[in-house]
């Protein structure tokens, strides 16, 4: 008998199985209330091979309508042992994806039902079922006895039913268990496509993936460098497989509504035709605005004929749900799934969590009228909070969709935005969903949107907006391309206090302004990264920046920990108005208690919340600082970043006209760059003498105040070749024939042919050293003598008119006030650690040594001795030491300040530090 055959004979005898079942759900009052089945098996291209079918041969439901699955059947004949692994595999990996607690084998000799229980799915059969197991020996039997096998079924449904009402298993309502049918569709289908990818001989194709992955998915997760062609091609695959799963299920949400819809899934349940599908699909979308959910890119209809097999068992398995009558909950329910799951697979690493979206809406929200925006919509997590607002204050759907604009430079989030925009009252209604890179948006600007109650193209302008509100992209100025270059470089001619390495979200937050209504209750409500905050050569800041064309009304953090936990990223939020006629305006500086954005965090308080900090009233979730135009203007001018704005800083009022900037005293910057520090760092003296030069490689090494002796040394020379080998520096000359064949030596041959070894910069060479990067330690050693140091590492040097004070300086520069200074003068990254910057460091304000006399000059190089000579401490140990106390509160003396300013320095410095240490590990 030829295999086809087979198949048919099992294909008749579960059909009939079927049948069976259906009859006795109508005879019997069970939990179980209809059958269906063989849904890889409808089409005429459909694989023999049926263990690489997405669903079981049967699923049994527990309604009429077909929306809450129970459990599926595998069927097989006696000559296939019921005890086989791979029909138990394939029946629990079905099981798993719909969701479903028990699964059943039946070759009719046998009936195996397996229940998932508190340990997982068991290895054995939960109950095992034999009675004609000597009857019903072979296909021929099976034919021949149908009583009995009609019989052992009726006993494993009662079964069943009983354990249903035990409530051994409950019902996988397909609403909460889309999840799992898009994650392991994509699992099953993603690694066959993207073979087929790899094979294919368009190399357009190779480049449009290529330019995805860089490009569109590396704005919303972590993408390598030089990643090779198969991790490209199976990200790209899982994106157009979990692109095809929500076209279906969205179609399917569609039809009853959308005869055109209802149309093409039946054509394409008939032939499995993928290329004819997508076409339909495109057509469709000129009459219902779906564009972005339902369009097919090129190249997502080049799948093997058994994806496309399989896509179409979807289809049909969906075919058989009744979604006519379902509820309006039934609906969210769904959708609100689908949009978790694609954001989770193909978006999560900078999706804004949900309730940070509905806390910076609603912040930023002062009156529901007007039209809002998100212009860097990726998922729509904040539209959709938008819409939520609007319609929770009585906005009818109409408005709602016709005031809500989202768009996004790339179409690859769009799909899931306008899901997200949807709801069971919005089929008919248009969703303003559109692609666009947001720097060339202008007011006026025509854009086309399909109305599916006009069913064709309207032309709509864009308008002055009421409320921009966006989670701006984390792109630095080292991954612009050419189009937001350009675009940044019309910003740098308007605003002089720009540079080059102004971030992609700053020069967005500048363009808004062009987009902005001139209403007083206009606003702009953005997250960004904190990296705005710091202050840059000559005191310039993205601050002060803001401040030329808008009045900041609050900038938000979270009081310990970061939002994004999927990435390094700290962030802010900015809530801005055009200027008024106020020239000294207040900004809060507000600080949300952590656990906002955690799952289990404050939700049922983030109303109140959100209410109170509208209102200014008190709320234990959140601090804040107020502080004038003038008085921030004042601390940045000291090279305090915004960052350290939060904390009550107050205290410095007292100290301030007693201060002066470093660079008075100090020059120099950043260590030596030598071009390749395999080469020229070496960690003994092994070239001659004058070419040797003593080294400070790191500064994680240092432990002490005074640095005397270091570990490695430069190499470093001018000369060439000929010059050393005439010298008869021998040592040399043994040391570069040892390294010439080294990768970074072979690389700089190429670029410098014989002057390879010649690095890069003259030593560096450093009194003081501090690190650029500090975590728990802030302290500054001395050289002595002066050394050369690396680029990691901090390398200034005294002005020779302050040399004499080298020893007082010291002291001062590791005393609390310039310790604060120093941590104040950087911001904090999402790995817990400082960032600081030369430039930063140079012009912060530390106490002067103009305010000293000799006598009291003296008294602090006493009082220094006493601390010096100790182990470079832990901020936390510092201030707790008795010694380094007393040292401290001297100094506040000598400088005129009352010793109990030290608690409120202290708790300013330590409460920055613990903040930024939290973001390795708290949920913010």
């Amino acid at each position: 008998m030829f295999d086809s055959d087979l198949f048919a004979n099992e294909r008749s005898e579960g059909g009939e199985l079927i049948v069976e079942m259906n009859l006795l759900f109508n005879r019997y009052d069970w939990g179980m209330k209809s059958a269906v089945g063989e849904l890889s098996l409808k089409t005429e291209y459909a694989e023999d091979d049926r263990n690489e079918t997405l669903f079981p041969d049967a699923v049994i439901f527990a309604d009429v309508a077909k929306n809450a699955p129970l459990m599926g059947w595998e069927f097989k004949m006696p000559d296939v042992k019921i005890d086989d692994p791979e029909l138990y595999s394939n029946a629990l990996d079905k099981a798993n994806r719909m969701g479903t607690q028990v699964f059943v084998l039946w070759n009719f000799q046998y009936a195996a039902v397996y229940e998932k229980n508190e340990d997982g799915w068991p290895l054995e059969p939960t109950r095992f079922f034999r009675e004609f197991d000597s009857i019903l020996t072979s296909r021929q039997n099976v034919h021949s006895n149908k009583n009995e096998w009609k019989q052992q079924l009726y006993d494993v449904l009662a079964y069943l039913n009983l354990e249903l009402l035990g409530q051994k298993f409950e019902v996988a309502p397909i609403e909460f268990n889309i999840e799992n049918y898009v994650s392991t569709i994509a699992n099953k289908l993603s690694p066959e496509v993207a073979t087929n990818f790899l094979q294919s001989s368009d190399t357009r194709l190779k480049a449009r993936m290529r330019k995805w992955r860089k490009s569109e998915q590396a704005e919303l997760i972590e993408v390598g460098k030089n990643e090779s062609d198969e991790k490209v091609a199976s990200a790209f695959a899982r994106n157009v497989i979990i692109r095809w799963v929500n076209r279906i299920i969205f179609a399917h949400l569609l039809k009853s509504k959308q005869n055109s819809i209802n149309a093409l899934l039946i054509r394409f349940s008939k032939n499995a035709d993928i290329v004819e599908f997508a076409k339909d699909l495109n057509c469709a979308v000129k009459k219902t605005d779906f564009y972005t959910i339902l369009h097919v890119e090129d190249y997502e209809d080049e799948l093997p004929q058994r994806v496309a097999t399989n896509l179409n068992e979807f289809n049909l398995y969906l075919a058989n749900t009744d979604f006519s009558n379902v509820s309006e909950k039934f609906v969210s329910r769904l959708l609100e799934s689908l949009v978790d799951v694609t954001v989770r697979e193909l978006m999560g690493l900078y999706t804004t969590p949900v309730n940070l979206a509905k806390f910076l809406v609603g912040i930023t929200v002062q009156n529901t009228e007007g039209n809002f925006a998100d212009l860097t919509t990726g998922s729509g997590t904040i539209a959709h909070a938008i819409q939520s607002l609007l319609k929770s204050n009585g906005k009818s759907e109409d408005f709602v969709h016709n005031h809500v604009w989202a768009s996004d430079r790339f179409g690859y989030p769009l799909q899931i935005a306008n899901l997200n925009l949807t709801s069971p009252d919005s089929f008919n209604l248009k969703n303003i969903v559109f692609q666009r890179n947001v720097m060339s948006l202008k007011v006026g600007e025509k854009i086309s949107i399909v109305d599916p109650a006009l069913g064709g193209l309207t032309p709509v302008k864009i308008p002055s907006f009421d409320y921009i509100i966006s989670n701006l992209p984390f792109i630095g100025s080292n991954d612009r391309n050419d189009e937001d270059q350009s675009y940044v470089n019309e910003l740098l001619e308007r605003f002089n206090d720009l540079d080059n390495k102004t971030d992609l979200y700053q020069a967005i937050i500048l363009h808004f302004a062009s987009l902005l209504n001139n209403q007083p209750n206009a606003r702009v409500g953005v997250i960004t990264s904190n990296s705005w905050t710091k202050v840059k050569k000559n005191y310039k800041s993205f601050f002060k920046t803001l401040t030329s064309i808008f009045d900041v009304e609050m900038v938000v953090q979270p009081k310990r920990g970061r939002w994004f936990q999927n990435a390094a990223v700290m962030t802010t939020i900015l809530v801005l108005k055009f200027k008024t006629t106020d020239t000294n305006p207040l900004t809060r500086f507000i600080m949300i208690k952590e656990g906002l954005t955690s799952p289990t965090g404050y939700v049922d308080k983030i109303d109140d919340l959100i209410d109170d900090i509208k209102l200014s009233e008190s709320n234990d979730l959140y601090c804040q600082q107020v502080l004038s135009l003038n008085e921030i203007k004042e601390y940045l001018n000291m090279g305090i970043s915004v960052e350290a704005l939060f904390d009550d800083i107050s205290w410095l009022g007292l100290l301030k006209t007693k201060m002066s900037p470093l660079s008075n005293y100090l020059e120099g910057g950043r260590g030596t760059r030598t071009g390749g520090d395999s080469i020229f760092i070496m960690d003994s003296k092994k070239v001659d003498d004058d070419y040797a030069v003593p080294y400070l490689q790191t500064i994680k090494d240092v432990t002490s105040f005074e640095v005397g002796k270091t570990r490695h040394y430069y190499f470093y020379t001018k000369d060439n070749l000929t010059t050393i080998e005439e010298r008869g520096e021998k040592k040399t000359l043994q040391y570069l024939k040892s390294v010439q064949m080294s990768p970074s030596a072979i690389n700089r041959q190429e670029r410098f042919g014989d002057k390879w070894f010649n690095a890069d910069q003259a030593p560096q060479y450093a009194d003081f050293i501090t690190s650029i990067n500090p975590q728990d330690r802030y302290f500054w050693s001395r050289m002595i003598p002066r050394s050369a140091v690396n680029q990691r590492v901090t390398a200034f040097r005294i002005k020779k008119s302050f040399h004499n004070d080298i020893e007082v300086l010291h002291a001062i520069l590791n005393s609390l006030p310039a310790q604060y200074m120093l941590a104040a003068s950087g911001f904090g990254r999402g790995q817990g650690v400082t960032d600081l910057t030369k430039d930063g460091i140079i012009q912060i304000y530390i106490p002067s040594l103009d305010e000293l006399s000799t006598s009291e000059k003296n008294k602090i190089v006493e009082l220094w001795q006493t601390v010096k000579y100790k182990p470079v401490p832990r901020v936390m140990e510092q201030i707790e030491d008795v010694a380094w106390v007393n040292f401290n509160k001297e100094i506040l003396k000598i400088y005129g300040l009352n010793i109990d300013v030290f608690d409120s320095m202290s708790k300013a410095l330590v409460d920055l530090l613990e903040r930024r240490s939290s973001a390795k590990s708290v949920v913010g």
